[in-house]
């Protein structure tokens, strides 16, 4: 950011045009130094994975642990939504514990866990609880929101290994598609919207501005797939994650989601690329 800082407007948007925009001398001229600093920033800074890009790479054991810890936890102290068991983090579970809800050896379990435990979704040197013996696990927060997510997804703790090719030739086993239980989800708010004055407008034509646009209309998960291109899990985890990034809400009644503005805000805080976020906000406000 410093060195974007030095820049004079004229080398920052070159630095731009050579990130994919583009902006005609009028633009140039009508933005500050610090909106194109923050611009040039924000094309520069690495993008995080989101929380549907860590829920791909899974794979079905690893989900089915990950479900197995947060069941786990529901049963230890009852937080049955994200927010109350981020609060409370008690996810503990042991390898025999987490066998018997699986499904799966000791040795399959600890083999999964050292797997989950490098992709940052469980701690497993954690200090025992109440005496026992160093052999619990916990969910880290990233892993109690993916938990949350495989959960709304209908996945469960209980594994399904298929056989394997040895297995198959020898009992000419012929593998049949598993049915994905569907999972009622209840009405109920996702994502309380903050206050107004922390909202940070995106821009106008990103994906966080189509995303929260067709939010506004109300929209089913099938939608957002077809219109961002993005696969569910990535859907899934954007409603919580982007809108929340934004300062918005999110509401879920029957198969449809539905954003919610913060109090005193009345319109989409959507910003023109050479208009700044404050500017968007108080536009936003009228």
């Amino acid at each position: 950011m410093t060195d974007f800082i030095d820049m004079t407007k004229a080398e920052l948007a070159a630095a731009l045009k050579a990130a994919g925009i583009e902006l005609t001398a009028s633009q140039i001229k009508k933005t500050s130094h610090a909106d194109l600093v923050e611009m040039a920033g924000e094309q520069a800074r690495p993008t995080e994975p989101t929380l549907g890009d860590v829920i791909q790479n899974l794979t079905p054991l690893e989900k089915a642990v990950t479900v197995a810890h947060l069941e786990a936890g529901i049963d230890c102290n009852g937080c049955e939504t994200c927010e109350e068991m981020l609060a409370d983090n008690m996810t503990w579970s042991d390898v025999a514990e987490t066998a018997k809800r699986t499904g799966l050896s000791k040795k399959q379990v600890n083999g999964v866990l050292t797997s989950l435990s490098t992709k940052g979704l469980v701690v497993t040197d954690c200090d025992p609880v109440n005496g026992e013996g160093a052999v619990q696990q916990v969910l880290t927060d990233l892993g109690i929101r993916v938990a949350f997510d495989l959960l709304a997804e209908g996945v469960e703790a209980k594994a399904t290994v298929q056989p394997t090719k040895a297995d198959k030739k020898a009992a000419n086993v012929v593998a049949m598609p598993t049915t994905k239980k569907v999972r009622v989800l209840e009405d109920r708010v996702l994502l309380q919207p903050g206050k107004v004055e922390d909202v940070k407008p995106t821009k106008e034509g990103s994906k966080r501005a189509l995303l929260i646009q067709a939010l506004s209309r109300g929209c089913t998960l099938e939608h957002l797939e077809s219109l961002l291109g993005w696969n569910r899990s990535t859907v899934s985890s954007a409603i919580r994650t982007d809108v929340g990034a934004i300062g918005l809400g999110v509401e879920r009644k029957g198969d449809k989601y539905f954003l919610l503005l913060p109090e005193g805000m009345k319109a989409l805080p959507v910003r023109e690329a050479t208009a700044t976020r404050e500017e968007a906000r108080v536009a936003a406000c009228k």
